[in-house]
């Protein structure tokens, strides 16, 4: 069945992996209705017949009364489909164009959990209403906004990840930095070796197929003996459970950070994310979210974010994060230099 012009064009707006499929109903529902060609009417018709929605006719155009709607003269609902997702959400008038995942450690006690994280889930929000992400998100996209084109975020309380930051374009979970107090002798107890899941503590003197169940009768150490503790950083995932059930504080935690992570997306090409920071305070949390929304407000194309991740290169966002961590550390230090100034 032929199509014309207007009919074509709005054919190519539908998504190409539900473009056959669509093509297939309007034609039948045309030919039901004894037509030889198709036109912008038809698809109108069988829009609203298929899908549920309708509009309002005019003279010039077919306007749909969604009063969200941001191309009234378009002649549809440019959020239709983005609306019946379960995430859906709206923000200063406007579809929120990211959606955020937290894990359910604080609300739960989870025995994993290392920092609390709301806080940081509100400032990130706060950031991008403050950047005005949504709106410029929206006018950068022709046709209906499909739920694939929000920034996905994640963050997670412990390594363990229930919300799954790892396959998110903006991935985030706290880590426990720890280190081993060379001041602090080890009383070989072996409690952190049980603590540990990925066998990333080793301490001498202890027999390695009894590290897991040590006692002092067993190790063939005098109970004065010397026990040097070493922590293997390329196996730790940084849980900070072996400082936290550490009795002598042989191993300490440091400081409680965040790892970032970006460009995880599933799919028919899934990829885990790449790492922006290993570890990061929330000021670089939000230094690095600044980075990723400004190469998405810059891209031309409409990509997804783990294929414009992966068009531009870590090494170059880890770039750009560099040059804005050095902006603000520029701008604290001027601040403080002035201070100083009015303190004098």
């Amino acid at each position: 069945m032929e199509w014309d012009k207007k009919a074509s064009l709005r054919l190519e707006k539908i998504p190409i992996f539900v473009r056959r499929l669509a093509r297939s109903k309007i034609e039948k529902h045309a030919s039901e209705k004894g037509k030889d060609m198709v036109t912008i009417e038809d698809v109108e018709d069988a829009k609203a017949s298929f899908m549920g929605t309708g509009g309002v006719k005019s003279d010039k155009s077919t306007i749909n009364a969604n009063p969200f709607s941001l191309d009234m003269k378009a002649g549809e609902d440019k959020f239709e489909i983005l609306k019946r997702s379960d995430e859906y959400e709206e923000e200063d008038g406007y579809p929120s164009m990211y959606h955020i995942d937290i894990c359910r450690g604080e609300d739960v006690e989870c025995p994993f959990l290392i920092a609390k994280i709301k806080g940081l889930s509100q400032k990130i929000k706060d950031r991008l209403r403050e950047v005005e992400f949504s709106r410029k998100l929206i006018n950068r996209i022709d046709g209906k906004i499909l739920p694939h084109q929000r920034l996905k975020i994640a963050i997670a309380s412990c390594p363990n990840c229930c919300s799954m930051p790892q396959i998110r374009d903006f991935g985030i979970h706290v880590r426990a930095k720890i280190y081993v107090d060379e001041g602090v002798g080890c009383n070989g107890c072996g409690d952190c070796l049980r603590a540990c899941k990925e066998g990333a503590i080793r301490i001498t003197g202890m027999p390695n197929e009894k590290q897991g169940e040590v006692r002092e009768e067993n190790t063939g150490q005098h109970e004065n003996s010397e026990r040097v503790v070493t922590i293997d950083y390329d196996r730790c995932v940084y849980c900070g459970l072996c400082a936290e059930v550490c009795p002598t504080g042989t191993i300490k935690t440091e400081k409680k950070c965040f790892r970032v992570m970006i460009g995880g997306k599933l799919g028919r090409h899934p990829r885990f994310a790449d790492d922006l920071i290993d570890f990061a305070d929330e000021s670089e949390v939000l230094n690095a979210l600044d980075v990723c929304v400004e190469a998405i407000l810059n891209e031309k194309r409409e990509k997804r974010f783990g294929e414009l991740v992966r068009k531009i290169g870590i090494e170059e966002f880890k770039r750009r994060l560099m040059d804005k961590n050095n902006i603000s550390q520029k701008n604290v230090n001027n601040k403080e230099v002035v201070h100083s100034g009015i303190n004098n």
